[in-house]
C-alpha cells in the first residue's frame, strides 16, 4: 500500500524537525491511539522507540491485543533553503509487516508542510493484500493524530 499525506505546521522547519525528535511529542501522539511508547533514544536528529498500540481486529488474530512495534525517524542535515529530508521506519514484532518512509520538511508561505511518502506492506500468503487494505484508514488516523499533537505541542513550546 501506497502512504502519501501531508501536513502543515503553523512553525518553522527547525521547530517542527525539533518537535518530531521529541519523545514526548511521539508518547502524546501514540497516547491519542490508545498507545504507549518506551525505550526512546534520540541521538542528534534521530529517534528511536518502541510502540504499543491495541491491535486492530484484523491483526489480532496474529499478534494478541496489542501490537507492538519499533519505530526509527532519521533526518539529513538541513538543506539550504533549511528543508529536511527524513527516513521513517515501522517495524511490527511477531508479524511480517513494515512501514518504509520517506518525510520532507519544507517553509512554505504560512510556516512548514510535512510530506510523507512511502510504502506499508504485509507479507502474508492471501490476505496480506486485504490485511494492507484494512490498515488504510488506521495510518491515515496516525497522520491525522500527529497533526493535532503537533499543533498543541508547538503551541506550548
Amino acid at each position: 500500500m501506497d502512504i502519501n499525506y501531508r501536513a502543515h505546521f503553523d512553525a518553522t522547519p527547525d521547530q517542527v524537525v525539533a518537535m518530531m525528535t521529541d519523545p514526548a511529542w511521539w508518547q502524546d501522539v501514540h497516547r491519542r491511539g490508545g498507545g504507549t511508547t518506551s525505550n526512546a533514544v534520540v541521538t542528534d536528529d534521530s529517534l528511536s522507540l518502541d510502540v504499543a498500540m491495541p491491535a486492530p481486529s484484523q491483526v489480532a488474530k496474529f499478534v494478541g491485543p496489542t501490537l507492538t512495534a519499533k519505530q526509527t525517524l532519521s533526518w539529513q542535515p538541513a538543506g539550504p533553503d533549511n528543508s529536511r529530508e527524513g527516513v521513517l521506519q515501522i517495524v511490527p514484532h511477531g508479524m511480517p509487516a513494515q512501514a518504509d518512509g520517506h518525510a520532507r520538511v519544507r517553509a512554505d508561505a504560512t510556516g512548514t508542510e510535512v510530506v510523507y511518502t512511502g510504502t506499508f506492506t504485509v507479507s502474508v500468503p492471501l490476505v496480506g493484500k486485504k490485511l494492507e487494505k484494512t490498515a488504510g484508514p488506521h495510518i491515515i488516523q496516525a497522520f491525522e493524530m500527529q497533526q493535532d499533537a503537533g499543533n498543541d505541542w508547538l503551541a506550548s513550546h
